[in-house]
């Protein structure tokens, strides 16, 4: 039987070359929307490295100097005892768990402060600078690099000064230098205009939106906010108690924004739950996520109707032969084996030379950075997916005429032959 199958199809290899041809470009393009499916699955699922869930943005704001109630301050420091107040009756109330301000900082936010850092020979390129309060690790529950759950991370950055920072874990992976980052605890970087900052610890990178890859994600360092620093905060989060988070929380909080909450100039605008806040961040990029997989799934249609057809015609074109055989004594069984395993041949024989052109292609990340350009259960993983596609259209494209042919007579089939 095998010999028989590999003498006929070496018998029509003009036609068998054009099918091979054309199963290994429908391979090639199947694997790279395959991986892409797969590539945008897995920058989805990974780790955030935080909670905005029971998280509410307070909209601060100050009182215009043309306003009848506006305060003038005798200094800075007064402003920032003002500021202070609001935070601790932010904070006394029953349904808040913590609070937290910072200066472009919260996730899902397009507005970030940049800074270079080095010491001796390494340099960790650009990163986002975080000025934030220990609440800010709570609020959104930081943990850190080395185990270290937000609570205890957060008592560490009480004790550091403004010239501490902790730093993400991948701060030194764009630097291509093999160094572990908990070596260089204690040690002073230098970051321009003679000022220096000392690495105390890390903590779990914190991905600013959801659709993009880790790989992509910044770096950054967070540096406490303190001090007459504080005047410039202008990011306010609370962390509702989760049996707590009511629709009430937000009428209740702007009652008292007139009231308890308002101190000197200092008054709550509006309040934004974090989850719309991602939403709306992320809109544009889910609508064009979504055209991807329309795209995607409209090409994998055609693939599928294109691939059906070629070998549905390929066994019509066939009739007169299926009928022959089986007028010799061949079983359903038999024909239906040989006209499958013709076609499933040819694949397994394009099939080496397609993983070759998918390896170039994951090499050289067609599909945009992915942690590594080569990981084994991305790899492997959408060539079966390819593969076991292809053999499926094969099947169904050779089984369905087949069984058709089948039901036609010999003496008619050849006639009409």
């Amino acid at each position: 039987m095998k010999r028989k199958l590999l003498r006929q199809m070496l018998n029509e290899w003009r036609a068998n070359l054009w099918l091979a041809i054309e199963l290994l470009l429908v391979s090639v393009v199947m694997w790279f929307l395959a991986d892409k499916l797969w590539v945008m699955n897995a920058a989805y699922n990974e780790p955030r490295g935080h909670d905005i869930s029971h998280c509410y943005k307070l909209a601060v704001s100050q009182l215009a100097e043309t306003s009848p109630e506006f305060k003038k301050y005798k200094d800075r420091h007064e402003q920032v005892a003002d500021f202070e107040t609001l935070i601790e009756r932010l904070e006394a109330r029953p349904e808040v768990e913590c609070v937290s301000y910072s200066l472009n900082a919260i996730p899902y936010n397009g507005s970030n402060s940049g800074i270079m850092l080095n010491l001796d020979s390494i340099s960790t390129g650009s990163v986002q600078q975080r000025m934030v309060s220990p609440g800010f690790i709570r609020v959104f529950r930081i943990h850190g690099a080395d185990g270290e759950s937000p609570e205890e991370l957060a008592r560490v950055f009480e004790n550091m000064t403004e010239f501490d920072f902790l730093a993400a874990s991948n701060l030194l992976d764009r630097s291509k230098l093999k160094i572990d980052l908990k070596s260089l605890y204690g040690s002073t970087f230098a970051c321009g205009n003679e000022d220096s900052l000392k690495l105390v610890r890390a903590y779990q990178p914190i991905r600013n939106q959801d659709y993009q890859s880790s790989g992509w994600t910044w770096s950054a360092i967070m540096i406490p906010l303190t001090g007459s620093n504080k005047r410039w905060a202008n990011e306010v989060v609370v962390r509702l108690r989760e049996n707590m988070d009511t629709e009430d929380f937000k009428e209740n909080i702007m009652k008292d924004a007139l009231g308890p909450l308002r101190v000197g100039n200092y008054y709550i605008r509006s309040v934004q739950s974090l989850e719309s806040i991602r939403h709306n961040f992320q809109i544009e990029h889910v609508q064009q996520i979504i055209n991807t997989i329309l795209v995607v799934v409209f090409l994998l249609i055609n693939i599928f109707l294109g691939v059906l057809g070629t070998f549905w015609f390929r066994t019509s074109q066939r009739t007169s032969e299926i009928a022959l055989r089986m007028s010799v004594g061949a079983t359903r069984r038999d024909i239906f084996n040989r006209i499958i395993a013709e076609g499933e041949l040819i694949l397994l024989i394009v099939t080496p030379l397609a993983i070759v052109a998918d390896w170039l292609m994951t090499h050289y990340e067609f599909n945009g950075y992915y942690k590594a350009f080569f990981e084994a259960p991305r790899f492997v993983g959408t060539v079966a997916i390819t593969w076991a596609v292809l053999a499926l259209m094969i099947a169904v494209g050779s089984f369905i005429p087949a069984r058709r042919a089948m039901k036609i007579s010999p003496a008619e089939a050849l006639k009409t032959d």
